[in-house]
């Protein structure tokens, strides 16, 4: 051993070459970035197990959870989830975003958190940063929360407007993936190896740090572990590639739903879809390789109508006979139509005893906010046709409606019908 003192990043070094901890600088004692000598020319893995020796000082706990959702979505929520009828309290609210306080002060990556349909995305809430300047506010939120042993970073913007607004789509925005740019480079010259994983989709399990921009000088700073798929993309929405060509919105929709949802639609299935016009769903079911027949009395885009994998059944599908459904394995609902006209058409269809359909992909139209609180009643009818996977979620590409899928998993015909966490009550 040398009779000097030795750098920290060597200290670290002959700790794990020689097993030993004697040259373990105190943990207090530094950070992520004075890993940045050591980390060059080492494994990523290495300097990922290096970075989660500094957590060993920085746990992060909070009494606070945030949820994001649509604009307008906000005050049902929030009856459903604050006292009396849930645990939490309302902190802080502005459109599309909204945080509670609990009674309990909860580690982040504990599982626990606010569930809905209306919901797209949540966390637990760790702090509020304001500023004109990014540059500070980013060293400010670096400083604080670098040392904890989150893998993942994710910057994303509120929704500034509902979904279709004057051509407003959620999801990555200018603003956030400036911001994300800046972290990449700050993070990049701390030698952070996280830097390289900004944005990305995160798979379950992932300890996500989030910071989320509200406005572009007020940015909170959150935490989750991710539980399921949407949790793992940047502010719960998947990215959709959008084509020039795009016929409708509902291309969107449908582009979002399949990757929530698991459905397996393959190359070569066949789907119907009813309320098909003008034919934004089906430009992505056939995009998928799926022969489609769209059902509709309105007229198809002509490069539908021109594909070969495509059939247009110009009707109403009450005046379709049954059990030309046979052969389809999937259907599509997108009308514009009350949810109780919807579920009837769909009933009708897939319950006919020649029927096979393996999984449903329906949009369910919501005349106010409060008929959300009927969406457990919709689920357990659907599950009463036979399907025992059965789920609801506000995508981020909805309006107001929402989106229900079902697939059939097992060959039971009666499935248990499942509680649901969002208690609702009967209209």
């Amino acid at each position: 051993m040398p009779d000097r003192p030795l750098p920290k990043f060597v200290y670290t070094r002959l700790f794990f070459e020689n097993h030993t901890s004697l040259c373990v600088p105190r943990p207090d004692r530094f950070r992520p970035s004075d890993f940045r000598l050591f980390s060059v020319g080492h494994s990523f893995d290495t300097t990922l197990f290096l970075l989660s020796l500094c957590s060993m000082t920085l746990s992060l706990n909070s009494s606070y959870v945030y949820f994001a959702c649509q604009h307008g979505a906000e005050a049902t929520i929030k009856s459903q989830l604050c006292e009396p009828q849930g645990p939490f309290r309302l902190a802080f609210s502005q459109k599309g975003f909204v945080t509670l306080k609990s009674e309990l002060n909860t580690p982040a990556w504990s599982r626990p958190l606010p569930e809905s349909p209306l919901i797209r995305t949540a966390g637990h809430a760790l702090g509020k940063f304001d500023g004109e300047d990014s540059n500070r506010l980013i060293t400010d939120i670096l400083n604080q929360y670098e040392a904890a042993d989150w893998t993942r970073l994710h910057v994303w913007q509120r929704d500034v407007a509902q979904p279709g607004w004057h051509g407003f789509e959620p999801g990555r925005s200018v603003l956030a993936e400036s911001i994300a740019d800046q972290f990449r480079k700050a993070m990049f010259d701390r030698r952070d190896p996280r830097s390289q994983l900004i944005n990305t989709a995160a798979t379950v399990g992932t300890k996500l740090l989030e910071v989320i921009l509200l406005e572009p000088n007020r940015w909170w700073v959150a935490a989750k572990l991710v539980q399921k798929q949407s949790d793992g993309w940047p502010g719960g929405v998947f990215a959709v590639p959008i084509p020039e060509n795009m016929i409708s919105r509902a291309y969107l929709k449908i582009s979002e739903a399949i990757p929530w949802s698991q459905l397996s639609i393959k190359p070569g299935d066949h789907v119907v879809e009813i309320g098909s016009s003008p034919g934004g769903a089906c430009q992505r079911l056939l995009d998928l390789g799926a022969h489609v027949v769209g059902i509709d009395p309105a007229d198809m885009d002509p490069s539908i109508v021109d594909n070969p994998r495509f059939e247009h059944w110009r009707s109403k599908s009450q005046q379709v006979k049954r059990r030309l459904f046979k052969k389809f394995r999937f259907l599509v609902c997108d009308a514009n139509v009350a949810p109780n006209y919807t579920l009837d058409t769909v009933e009708a269809i897939v319950t006919y005893p020649t029927s096979n359909f393996q999984g449903l992909i329906l949009t369910v139209k919501l005349s106010t906010w409060e008929h959300a609180t009927e969406i457990p009643q919709h689920l357990e009818r659907v599950r009463s046709w036979g399907f025992d996977r059965v789920s609801a979620r506000q995508l981020a590409h909805n309006r107001r409606e929402y989106c229900l899928v079902a697939e059939r998993t097992t060959e039971a015909n009666s499935p248990t019908i499942a509680p649901t966490s969002f208690q609702a009550g009967r209209s």
